[in-house]
């Protein structure tokens, strides 16, 4: 008797090319991820890829895998069935085909006498049932059993003939011992069908569900990405009328004033003049040189407070994209206005320090010795790129600070960019103990004030950037969550910098605020 050949070398490695293209369809399917199974029938319509492949013909590798049903003895010789049953099921798995007439009848006559494992045995030991179980690469592990009483009478020659009818006889007779156990294994087998069937009917129901899950999934999630998109085009909208209600409450303030209260105001906010009847110059003096020398000690050397400038260079080419005019509050030494001289700005300084004043015009920086408050109020509307304050705010009363923030707002041009640096209270130290080096500090701001004040009067993308935490000598060591608390408020960032950029005012209320100030 024939056996299926084992795969050749060549095999082997057509198999190996199989093996990457089962692999490659495995990553298409996502098969590895457990909680993403693949879209119904995908896995269907995979294993017919695979099949098509050029690699089907008959030796090919895909045989051992595509093929894997091995028929039992209980399944092939159908205990609970009828002769004809039997016969055709027989010759559908064992030869791929119905049984033709002259077979059929040919059996069926032998079946009374020999039994259902003699015909067995005759169809596994015919040429043709070998030829299709190797093309199918299908192997019957009961085969060699049940056909050895078969083939050694074959090898008896011309004798076979006489040993045929006890053949038939022990063949009957093991038909009828084993029939009972077999029609017990049918059964089972029918049960083991039935609930493949419905597993596989359950699976298939799970991955039309897995299926529609994913398309409600990709739908809610497109939902969600439209109403975010949403949410943050009406933030915008919201954040342009507040920068108009801002205009408009300014225009209102101007109509009420007086026809020559602004031109006072102006002039009652400018410094004092060198005349004789002005007292205490000499101390002013005096008091300006001692706070140049305070802030060479305390706040660094120039190059000290560049490096750390160069934190808000990005800042500056986002201000850049909306013009060059910068300027720039409490300028003091002018290490800012450099630099924002050589990012192409034309900056403008302002400070009430005159020997802060003298040294950066020593310098040949534009630098204006005034308050701050008039200096904005002197600058026309949407006029500048930036405005910076470096450590000014700490220094200012609310009202003070309030009116400097709602007239930067003013000069600004849409896209223009707020810049106010302050000393960080988050810090414990810096908010019980070195803030008050500086004797002209009032007191500390925290993030959380900065952030409402800049959004109240209608910037938008307001956020702050945190800068200068102690070294890491500083610190408490440990890396436990108790530690890591403790060097947090004790020696996080010295600094920090609330930055706004003025939005441009909804157009319908900008050209209504055009008119009111129009009639004024």
């Amino acid at each position: 008797m024939t056996h299926p050949t084992p795969p050749s070398d060549r095999e082997f490695g057509e198999i190996d090319s199989l093996v990457s293209r089962i692999k490659s369809v495995a990553r298409r399917l996502e098969v590895d991820d457990t909680t993403q199974a693949p879209p119904p029938f995908a896995y269907r319509e995979a294993l017919g890829e695979l099949l098509a492949s050029p690699h089907s013909g008959e030796a090919s590798p895909l045989r051992y895998i595509a093929n894997r049903h091995v028929p039992t003895l209980a399944e092939v010789f159908c205990a609970d069935k009828s002769d004809e049953v039997f016969l055709n099921t027989a010759y559908r798995l064992l030869l791929n085909r119905a049984p033709d007439e002259s077979g059929l009848e040919s059996y069926l006559a032998q079946l009374p006498k020999a039994g259902r494992l003699y015909v067995l045995a005759d169809l596994l030991s015919a040429d043709e049932t070998q030829t299709s179980l190797r093309q199918r690469g299908v192997r019957i592990d009961w085969q060699a059993n049940l056909t050895r009483p078969i083939r050694l009478s074959r090898k008896l020659g011309p004798l076979k003939r006489l040993t045929r009818p006890f053949l038939r006889v022990g063949y009957r007779l093991a038909s009828i011992v084993m029939r009972p156990r077999l029609q017990v294994l049918a059964r089972l087998r029918a049960m083991e069908v039935r609930s493949q069937r419905r597993d596989e009917l359950v699976r298939d129901v799970l991955l039309e569900i897995d299926g529609e899950l994913q398309r409600t999934n990709e739908h809610v999630s497109a939902e969600l990405q439209r109403l975010s998109e949403k949410q943050r085009a009406q933030q915008q909208d919201h954040t342009a009328f507040w920068s108009a209600l801002q205009h408009y409450r300014r225009a209102v303030e101007r109509m009420v004033a007086a026809p020559g209260a602004f031109s006072q105001s102006q002039a009652e906010s400018e410094p004092p003049r060198n005349t004789p009847e002005s007292a205490g110059l000499l101390s002013q003096a005096r008091f300006d040189a001692y706070y140049l020398a305070f802030e060479d000690a305390c706040r660094g050397s120039e190059e000290d407070i560049r490096r750390h400038l160069m934190n808000y260079q990005p800042l500056l080419e986002a201000a850049h994209h909306v013009g060059n005019q910068a300027m720039d509050l409490g300028c003091g030494r002018g290490e800012w206005l450099a630099l924002l001289q050589e990012h192409g700005f034309t900056p403008h300084g302002v400070d009430l320090n005159e020997a802060m004043v003298e040294h950066c015009r020593k310098r040949g920086f534009n630098v204006t010795y005034a308050d701050a408050i008039a200096a904005l109020r002197q600058q026309p509307d949407n006029s500048h790129a930036l405005v910076s304050g470096f450590h000014i705010a700490e220094h200012l009363p609310f009202d003070v600070l309030y009116t400097l923030v709602d007239e930067a707002q003013r000069i600004l041009k849409p896209g223009g960019v707020m810049l106010l640096e302050t000393p960080n209270p988050e810090n414990v130290l810096v908010g019980s103990h070195t803030f008050y080096h500086d004797p002209t500090h009032r007191n500390p701001l925290t993030p959380t004030a900065m952030t409402f004040l800049l959004t109240y009067h209608g910037f938008g993308d307001v956020h702050i950037q945190r800068y200068n935490p102690y070294p890491e000598s500083a610190k408490v060591p440990g890396d436990d969550p108790l530690t890591e608390r403790v060097n947090g408020h004790f020696c996080g960032p010295q600094d920090f910098a609330v930055v706004g950029q003025k939005v441009a005012p909804m157009a319908s209320a900008q050209e209504s605020v055009n008119g009111d100030q129009e009639g004024v």
